[in-house]
């Protein structure tokens, strides 16, 4: 997401510190506006009584089956998306070395929350003919060429929620610092804190990232319980020419035991003391001189514990897809997305019966945008997340605090979107 930028060069010598020359140092400030008004409510939610023996997956607790009590009614909202306030800038230290940073927020347009002023993408660092390294918060390397499979420059509602995500109300975008013991842990679309990250430079349109989260969040074993090294490893590999775009993304987190979001035991236990979960994505886009966009993701996703207590669920794996098609012409847009989850393979301690009947889903959406200039547009969708009997795929923000097995979501709306 690209956003027109303000550039003030610093001068004056109370501007910088002492032995910095106004002309090696920049700053410019930048920042997204999109609230988005809609109508949203979830309907469907399966009735109780459902389980494994009679078509219910095995992760899914027969309580979580609320049938219309977990259905939410219909409700007109104001959500912000991705809307950002930020601020970067450059020192030049040589021909080929700048000493870099950003301080970017999160902004809420309609009111609905604070934020830190660091709570999206910020860095300081280093950047040369050989690439970029910084230390920051960032969003991962599998989490970038997302970015770009979305109609508008930013993250509505009616955006992919689908990839990145396995379902069971995990969020479809989330900012952390390390292990949470929430939802959280299960999701591969992050802003990681408490990270490093190296970029190169492109070379015959091949370029890549690799980012680092420390394990900060190690503990110490005890008697009855072992010792964890939560942290996380990203990495891409993007290849660009002309129109065409192709990405492949591998994240691996290390004891964050995203499992247990999804139906399995509780992580850091004396049957449970380890866990991987590993992201591959694939992600392709191709620009039509007739203005036509397609761009498409294929992934999956696979959760696993060494869990010892027989019966316990220890391994979750599902695939999933997502397309979009984009159509310009002059300031008009049209546009349309669809995309499908799997229910997935299970498997428990000890190899017994495990089913993941219902665990699918699937995401769609139809709209509209107008380019009033540049750096404004006006837009208007119609979209949905629809769940089978036992899945609950959720869609950014969610409805309410979660969805329940099977509710699917429906809503329409009409936003602003500002860049600046």
């Amino acid at each position: 997401m690209k956003s027109k930028t303000l550039l003030f060069t610093l001068v004056g010598a109370c501007a910088l510190p002492m032995g910095l020359s106004a002309q090696a140092s920049e700053v410019q400030i930048y920042g997204t506006f999109l609230p988005f008004l809609d109508n949203v409510k979830t309907s469907g939610a399966t009735a109780p009584g459902l389980s494994p023996a009679n078509g219910g997956a095995t992760q899914v607790p027969l309580g979580a089956y609320t049938g219309d009590l977990g259905n939410l009614p219909a409700r007109n909202r104001i959500t912000s998306g991705t809307s950002n306030l930020g601020f970067k800038g450059s020192y030049k230290v040589n021909d080929d070395l700048k000493i870099i940073w950003q301080i970017e927020s999160a902004i809420s347009p309609d009111g609905d929350a604070p934020n830190s002023l660091t709570s999206r993408n910020s860095c300081l660092g280093l950047e040369g003919s050989w690439g970029r390294v910084f230390y920051g918060n960032w969003d991962t390397p599998y989490k970038y060429p997302l970015l770009f499979v979305g109609a508008m420059r930013g993250l509505n509602p009616f955006d992919n929620a689908l990839t990145a995500n396995p379902g069971f109300n995990v969020p479809g975008t989330t900012t952390q610092n390390g292990r949470a013991n929430t939802k959280a842990d299960a999701a591969f679309n992050r802003r990681q804190g408490n990270s490093i990250q190296y970029w190169t430079p492109t070379v015959n349109g091949f370029s890549g990232r690799i980012a680092y989260s420390v394990n900060e969040g190690k503990t110490t074993a005890t008697t009855t319980v072992p010792s964890v090294s939560p942290e996380l490893w990203s990495f891409l590999l993007s290849y660009k020419a002309g129109a065409f775009n192709l990405s492949y993304g591998h994240e691996r987190h290390s004891d964050y035991f995203g499992l247990a979001q999804l139906g399995g035991s509780a992580g850091a236990t004396a049957t449970n003391a380890s866990s991987k979960d590993l992201g591959h994505e694939l992600v392709a886009a191709y620009a039509f001189s007739t203005g036509t966009k397609v761009s498409a993701i294929v992934e999956r996703l696979t959760y696993d514990t060494d869990d010892t207590v027989v019966g316990k669920v220890n391994h979750y794996e599902r695939d999933a897809w997502y397309l979009l098609v984009q159509q310009r012409w002059g300031a008009h847009q049209v546009f349309g997305s669809y995309g499908k989850a799997a229910a997935g393979k299970v498997t428990v301690v000890g190899g017994g019966p495990a089913t993941t009947n219902g665990l699918g889903g699937a995401q769609w959406s139809v709209g509209y945008s107008f380019g009033l200039t540049k750096t404004a547009d006006l837009y208007t969708s119609v979209y949905g997340m629809t769940n089978e009997r036992s899945a609950s795929y959720a869609l950014f923000p969610p409805v309410g605090t979660g969805v329940a097995p099977g509710a699917s979501t429906t809503g329409f709306g009409l936003g602003i979107l500002y860049t600046f």
